[in-house]
């Protein structure tokens, strides 16, 4: 999925004008293959809430069950194609890897003091403050309208969350252990958007390390909280269920996010994201009998509305 030819993973490039003068002209960003890619992202991450919602087995033993067979199968993958994990990639994924498995740590956390619509809701703000990092580390710098729309998905995606009618419930270290788990997803998005910008990564190669430190950030937790009765709930159908959410939603879905995010704003993919949320909700109903409630509806149609018109809104010319 890695090209060899220079780019920058924007949709805007650098071309040397007339004169010598460098100035940042429009990508041609109506492919509509990284639109496509990022419609499968959307669908299986949306599959993992639902999916993991069937696992019996107490979370920190599926996480740490998860990681522990998606690193191996990755590494497997690379040896297949006749490639290793470099030490220069196992060093640099060393800092996203401990993060993105932290922070489903701060997500167990959050659970045992708060409801998951608290969770998600949180979650939900992750493109706002995308949009405060993208113009000072990648001089990606979104348009009114595009700044605007990210807002009324957010509002959108908050009502899809909230509109089911559960109970909100949350402590002050709930509250806290959801902006960790904010912080430290986000922490993982941007350092694997960073990765992207520079040298050419091959995502594959680039998971497998994630994976790996994922699964590292894992053992102490595991050592101190999990006991004997913990590991014998796993068993039966978990094993279906957390192979789904480890290869499908977890090896597939992030392969592919890390190759998107070589081909699409930092902004714009992370305000896509927010469309999982109607997915989450729509597989919820016939999975775990959650009827989808007129609010939800209403709400999940201005996600649907912002998200097409940040794909359709031009994008600002910004001289570097």
């Amino acid at each position: 999925m890695s090209q060899k030819a220079s780019r920058a993973p924007s949709v805007f490039c650098v071309e040397e004008a007339k004169g010598h003068q460098e100035q940042v002209t429009v990508r041609n960003n109506k492919s509509l293959l990284p639109l496509a890619v990022m419609g499968i992202v959307v669908v299986v991450w949306g599959l993992g809430p639902p999916t993991s919602k069937l696992v019996s087995a107490p979370p920190l033993i599926g996480t740490f069950i998860r990681f522990g067979i998606s690193s191996p199968f990755l590494l497997l993958v690379l040896a297949v194609r006749g490639r290793w994990l470099s030490k220069k990639v196992f060093y640099a994924t060393a800092l996203p890897g401990l993060s993105f498995g932290v922070n489903l740590i701060f997500v167990f956390a959050t659970l045992q003091e708060a409801t998951v619509s608290v969770l998600s809701t949180i979650v939900a703000m992750q493109p706002a403050l995308l949009l405060v990092l993208a113009g000072p580390i990648f001089r990606e710098y979104p348009t009114l309208r595009q700044l605007s729309f990210t807002l009324f998905g957010m509002f959108g995606a908050v009502g899809v969350i909230l509109g089911a009618g559960s109970d909100l419930r949350t402590s002050w270290l709930g509250l806290l252990f959801a902006a960790l788990s904010l912080v430290t997803f986000t922490l993982y998005f941007v350092l694997t958007r960073i990765a992207r910008s520079g040298d050419e990564v091959d995502p594959i190669e680039w998971m497998a390390g994630i994976n790996v430190w994922a699964f590292a950030s894992t053992i102490l937790p595991i050592l101190f909280m999990a006991d004997r009765s913990d590991w014998l709930a796993f068993g039966g159908y978990d094993w279906l269920w957390i192979s789904i959410v480890a290869f499908v939603t977890g090896v597939f879905g992030h392969v592919l996010m890390t190759w998107l995010h070589g081909h699409l704003e930092t902004a714009r993919s992370s305000l896509y994201i927010l469309t999982m949320h109607l997915v989450a909700v729509g597989l919820a109903w016939p999975i775990h009998d959650e009827p989808v409630t007129l609010l939800q509806v209403l709400a999940g149609v201005v996600v649907l509305i912002s998200v097409a018109a940040v794909v359709n809104s031009p994008d600002r010319h910004v001289a570097r």
